[in-house]
């Protein structure tokens, strides 16, 4: 069967291009293009996960509806089309499924977001949740399946990994540059998404901060997406000893690193600082090296001092300026909307509503924060914001007040079994996987402090983390092949 089976999307393909052919050139056309992706992904599934992974990540803006006029973004379309060709394959090759315990976690999640849509007033906005978080599970499902296949399909998808967030920051450090890929904060085209800096001029008196989204639509989620991708470099440094690959990886690494800090994401700093701490505790990353490479980017920068510089380190801007006493509010009102419904919680995107509800009827509230809160609602009356758009910046607050207790725990549970299935194969992996494990640690622990300053249960990175954490447990702890059993 396996002999075999390569013949088949080539004889779907001669069938499908003779018929469209009849149908007229552009029929035939795309037909034929749509063969050669669904061979392509058949004969080797690791290009369906490549497009997957940058259409989510370099691509997302650019590959959304509104921008390629199609009725599916390219995320979809390339996500649609890896399901079906992979599922397909499956069956036919008889290629059995990765396992780990995450997954009872992943349904139990599901469960919980689908039971909380009966406690969510708008049904529309329930059902967009679910079916969201189900296509993000299925990410998740398919990157363990198919980079889980075999050393080389491991190995594969971290380069596709962090060529894509390369090619994110590239596209970012282009935003930063040039004139025309600037968009002010209040343009109506980033609801949609749109590519370009995000000028900021709240943030510091008399300066425009130019906050690179590379792709990504949004400033912090790109920060983020690279705090939890850049350790993976040092997993392929150590892979690839050759002078080329390491010198591009190496350049991966400080395009990367320039993204984090064009990103103008305090947060993002910091869960980067986390995640090399970890390294260096696990002994994977020299300290005098690892100095020396800090101080250099310090002087460059420096020396650089792009406009909006000391919004990553002064005291004062994050004590007294900025976003800070807004956010301050928008902890206070999480709590108290777990504490109406700390069980059921009030649904998908329900955040916003209720906490306006509640800020409406707090007393004492800052002269700016009433400012803010006048002109917000002005904005709502002309259609430019909706209520629904303000989100809690915290994922905590996120999941127990959007999805109850079960939706926080079960989320939390996956999370802690990804770092268990990571421990597993530091223990009982070989040296290289036990390395891949720690750099996938120190991802997910960046992320994880990321949780305090975001909204981050749909962005698309923490699935993918969990995906390459299922992957590296059934490769590393899989009997070599030919092995007895």
């Amino acid at each position: 069967m396996r002999q075999r089976a390569p013949l088949i999307p080539i004889a779907v393909g001669t069938g499908l291009f003779a018929a469209a052919a009849l149908a007229g050139p552009m029929i035939a056309a795309g037909g034929v293009l749509a063969v050669a992706l669904a061979a392509a992904i058949y004969v080797l599934p690791v290009f369906g996960l490549g497009l997957m992974v940058i259409s989510g990540t370099a691509l997302q803006t650019l590959g959304s509806e509104h921008i390629i006029g199609m009725p599916l973004s390219l995320s979809k379309a390339s996500a649609a089309a890896t399901l079906a060709v992979w599922a397909a394959r499956s069956i036919l090759l008889r290629i059995p499924m990765t396992w780990s315990p995450q997954f009872p976690a992943l349904v139990a999640f599901l469960v919980a977001v689908w039971l909380s849509g009966f406690a969510n007033i708008d049904p529309d906005a329930a059902r967009e949740g679910f079916i969201r978080y189900i296509q993000l599970a299925l990410l998740m499902v398919m990157i363990a399946n198919i980079a889980g296949e075999s050393e080389r399909a491991l190995d594969i998808s971290c380069i596709l990994l962090t060529g894509s967030m390369t090619c994110s920051a590239l596209l970012g450090l282009m935003e930063f540059l040039l004139p025309a890929l600037a968009i002010e904060s209040d343009d109506p085209s980033l609801v949609q998404g749109n590519i370009g800096a995000v000028i900021d001029r709240d943030s510091l008196d008399g300066v425009e901060v130019k906050r690179i989204t590379g792709g990504m639509g949004d400033s912090n989620w790109f920060g983020y997406t690279l705090v939890a991708v850049l350790p993976v470099n040092l997993y392929l440094f150590h892979r690839y000893a050759a002078a080329l690959p390491r010198l591009f990886i190496l350049g991966a690494v400080a395009l990367q690193s320039i993204g984090v800090v064009l990103s103008f994401t305090r947060s993002a700093v910091l869960a980067l600082g986390f995640a090399v701490l970890w390294l260096v505790l696990r002994g994977r990353l020299p300290v005098k090296p690892l100095l020396a490479a800090a101080l250099a980017g310090a002087i460059g920068f420096a020396a650089w001092n792009p406009a909006g510089l000391e919004r990553l380190y002064s005291v004062e801007y994050v004590r007294e300026g900025g976003s800070t006493p807004l956010r301050t509010y928008l902890l206070i009102g999480a709590a108290a909307l777990v504490l109406e419904r700390p069980i059921t919680g009030y649904g998908y995107n329900q955040f916003g509503p209720n906490f306006h509800r509640w800020f409406a009827d707090q007393p004492g509230i800052p002269d700016d924060l009433v400012v803010w809160e006048r002109e917000f609602e002005r904005r709502v009356r002309i259609g430019e914001e909706r209520y629904e758009w303000t989100n809690p910046h915290n994922t905590v607050s996120q999941l127990w007040v959007e999805f109850g207790l079960p939706g926080f725990a079960a989320f939390s549970v996956l999370y802690l079994l990804m770092m268990r299935d990571l421990s597993l194969v530091r223990r009982r992996g070989s040296p290289r996987w036990a390395l891949l494990a720690d750099c996938l640690a120190a991802g997910a622990i960046g992320y994880l402090v990321c949780w305090a300053f975001g909204t981050l249960a749909f962005t698309k990175i923490m699935w993918i983390l969990t995906g390459f954490a299922a992957a590296l447990r059934r490769v590393a702890l899989s009997p070599p092949a030919g092995a007895r059993p």
